[in-house]
């Protein structure tokens, strides 16, 4: 019983680890890092690919489908 407990403080403390490495390496990241003209960029594409979307689904159920 006791090599089970010493195994799982062992998972556990790898497994703890390496959630704290990765919280710190995500944390040194800054924005500046990144180009801010690209979310920008995506977040205008993504609109006006919603807005076509839309249209494309307006027409759909207002003009009778397949009909």
């Amino acid at each position: 019983m006791t090599t089970a407990w010493v195994l799982l403080g062992a998972f556990g403390a790898v497994v703890a680890s390496a959630v704290a490495w990765v919280a710190w390496r995500d944390r040194q990241r800054t924005a500046s890092a990144e180009n801010p003209g690209a979310r920008q960029a995506a977040v205008v594409e993504q609109q006006c690919y919603e807005q076509g979307r839309h249209v494309t689904q307006n027409d759909w159920i207002h003009g009778g489908g397949l009909g």
